[in-house]
């Protein structure tokens, strides 16, 4: 790579109970499950073959676990961006789909048409996610490092392919991101690509998945 060129790794974290439910999470503070702490070692064991210069996470717990996970494998300690925390959903947080489904239908398929831009009431807007994120983005590329991982969470995730790359934000929440899955934004001077995303094959590979590659034409 040159000077200029960076490559960026978005990981969300491991499973979590309420993922289990289909809850927001949201700001609360929810830790891993037995399976999601297995996710993080495997996520972890897939990176060892690209070694990062810096891991960055977001605060809440279920992302720093794995963030340290992996940051153990390098002898490195999580940098922690505030701004990467998950996506405020207000009065919806601790709900499960289903029964806001079935509870508030006009608010939820409202909000399920467009998720960015009709928030429950209480949650963040759209312009108050962008401007954060703009910060975290501001803070990653500020920085010399060239190799850069970052764990987040899904509607975070979602939210940086639109800050990053410019995608359409009423479009992006549809990208999946598994637990643990990655997805990888390459830099090169002005210009931005979104090299892959959700790979999850680590999990899905199980105690192989340590010897898949993980951008393909690198060490």
């Amino acid at each position: 790579m040159s000077l200029t060129d960076r490559r960026i790794i978005l990981a969300r974290h491991g499973q979590t109970e309420w993922n289990l439910h289909f809850r927001f999470q949201g700001r609360t503070n929810i830790q891993l499950t037995d399976e999601g702490m297995s996710q993080a070692h495997s996520l972890a064991e897939r990176l060892k073959s690209w070694p990062p210069d810096v891991i960055y996470s977001s605060p809440l717990d279920r992302a720093m676990f794995t963030a340290k996970t992996a940051a153990d494998k390098f002898g490195l300690v999580p940098v922690i961006i505030p701004e990467l925390e998950e996506i405020n959903f207000g009065s919806w947080e601790g709900l499960s789909l289903v029964s806001l489904e079935q509870e508030q239908p006009v608010a939820y398929n409202r909000w399920r048409s467009d998720p960015f831009f009709n928030p429950p009431d209480g949650a963040e807007t759209w312009p108050e996610i962008e401007t954060r994120l703009n910060r975290a983005v501001n803070i990653m590329l500020g920085s010399p490092h060239k190799r850069i991982i970052a764990v987040t969470h899904g509607g975070i995730i979602r939210a940086l392919y639109a800050v990053i790359l410019g995608l359409n934000p009423h479009k992006t929440w549809y990208i999946d991101a598994a637990n643990c899955s990655m997805s990888g934004i390459e830099i090169i001077g002005q210009r931005r690509y979104l090299s892959f995303t959700n790979d999850n094959l680590h999990i899905k590979a199980g105690k192989y998945g340590e010897t898949l590659p993980v951008w393909g034409d690198e060490a």
